[in-house]
């Protein structure tokens, strides 16, 4: 299912014979805009969907009720937390008194949210404050956008723990020692996440496991090596799941009480998501990209068994049909498990502006994979059979710009791909001013019509070999 926008850092909910499904349809900023949409779960019909929402994050549902907070943006006057109706997507209560509200929590009658101003709790059927704790937020210094709850504490990733009946605080980690990540607990223990990549290191990544009742810290484990992972680790009461994005992608289980690696799994395929267990199985979002032709890659789901570290199965995701960048491969976002299904949504990996991830998103539904593909059905090789014969050398430019080739105008940008090209290592070298001379590399340029009416762009592309070809294209107004 074509999404017609972008669900990136954020999940399907499936709630009774429904999945809803949260979307970012701009995310330019100033020009912020997205849908939330209900459809029905098998046949996938749509049963209502507001368009009048910004940038929705993953919403959290009690049944009755959607709540979920946006994506602020500084100049629109919609941003907020809303409650949506789960029958008919009607507004309950919504507040935009602030723009910025960490994703919300739903735990008995209350929800449990934060903003720059401290850490709230809601009554879920009409938005009325039942108490605020100044100062005290899960937006650490803008960074977490998180809160865990468990036995009646709240667990804010600032490093504060509240009592959830009336905001008090439990305890709270030293000014000097103050956490900044997201929480996750099993009741016992919460583990946050800190990751030196939202500090600007993007190196490091570090688990603290803390005893839910005092905050004392019992563990730490942190990652060797370069650790690009940016996620949120799945908690059960023996494990602490997570990923190392080193030379590898590697998935890692920690025993909860010690922090010992009780196993460790390397996965074939980049862009690990944060993982979610259900039916004592780990899943993970991925990509696979061939080397052949990464553009050609697809998302991959991962499953994983939660004991041993056993890989189960490997499931790529069909995108036959459906629209995908022609430069960045799509990768499978966190799934969620539920009833026998797998939903997941893909987006454009390696995008690198925030705005594109808003494209070339998908939306899939997996029926029970129940072992490891096999035959035709598995991971593809990078050659033929595995073997070292590459298709040969063949040089193509496909045209991927929206605009209406036949007629052109002086100043349009037109941009141009080189993915659909064959080889083995293949560099790319462009033309893009029609002067002889190679300016732009890449596989994908962009290309302005220039006064004269009318341009020849050629592309060069060089395999691994040594070898070389070339094409043209002509464009033109009319």
């Amino acid at each position: 299912m074509d999404l017609d926008g972008g669900m990136y850092h954020v999940e399907p909910v499936v709630a009774d014979d429904v999945v809803y499904l949260a979307a970012t349809t701009n995310n330019t900023p100033g020009e912020r805009s997205g849908y939330l949409g209900a459809y029905d779960i098998e046949t996938g019909d749509r049963r209502w969907k507001r368009t009048d929402v910004f940038s929705p994050k993953t919403p959290a549902t009690d049944g009755e009720r959607l709540y979920f907070s946006t994506h602020t943006s500084e100049e629109a006057d919609g941003d907020g937390l809303y409650a949506l109706d789960a029958e008919s997507g009607a507004t309950t209560w919504k507040r935009t008194d602030h723009d910025v509200w960490s994703p919300p929590v739903v735990a008995g009658d209350r929800l449990f949210t934060s903003n720059r101003d401290g850490t709230y709790a809601f009554d879920r059927e009409n938005g009325e404050i039942v108490w605020k704790t100044n100062g005290v937020s899960g937006l650490a210094k803008d960074v977490g956008d998180a809160l865990s709850y468990a036995d009646e504490t709240v667990f804010v990733s600032d490093g504060n723990a509240l009592d959830a009946t009336d905001g008090s605080v439990k305890w709270r980690t030293p000014q000097d020692d103050a956490t900044l990540g997201t929480p996750a607990t099993n009741g016992e223990m919460v583990y946050y996440t800190q990751t030196d990549y939202i500090a600007a290191d993007d190196t490091t990544v570090k688990i603290e496991a803390r005893s839910s009742d005092t905050g004392e810290v019992e563990w730490t484990y942190e990652s060797k090596g370069d650790n690009r992972w940016d996620g949120r680790p799945a908690i059960t009461d023996s494990h602490v799941f997570l990923v190392d994005l080193d030379a590898e992608s590697t998935l890692r289980a920690l025993d909860a009480d010690s922090g010992e690696t009780a196993w460790e799994t390397e996965l074939q395929g980049r862009f690990l998501s944060s993982p979610v267990v259900g039916d004592e199985t780990v899943y993970l979002g991925s990509r696979y990209a061939p080397k052949l032709n990464p553009a050609a890659g697809s998302g991959l789901v991962h499953a994983v068994d939660s004991a041993t570290g056993d890989l189960r199965w490997s499931c790529l995701l069909d995108n036959d049909g459906l629209e995908t960048s022609p430069e960045d491969a799509p990768a499978a976002g966190e799934p969620v498990v539920t009833d026998g299904k797998l939903y997941a949504v893909t987006y454009p990996a390696n995008a690198t502006l925030d705005y594109k991830y808003t494209y070339y998103s998908n939306f899939f539904v997996l029926g029970p994979c129940d072992r490891r593909p096999d035959g035709d059905e598995r991971l593809p090789s990078d050659g033929p059979d595995g073997g070292d014969d590459f298709p040969p050398l063949d040089v193509c430019i496909d045209v991927v710009s929206n605009l209406d080739l036949d007629s052109l105008d002086v100043g349009d940008i037109v941009r141009l791909a080189a993915s659909c090209s064959t080889g083995r290592e293949l560099e790319f070298a462009w033309d893009i001013d029609g002067d002889g001379q190679y300016e732009e590399s890449g596989s994908v340029v962009s290309a302005t019509i220039p006064t004269c009416g009318s341009l020849t762009v050629e592309l060069k592309v060089t395999d691994a070999n040594g070898a070389t070809d070339t094409a043209t294209v002509r464009l033109s107004t009319n």
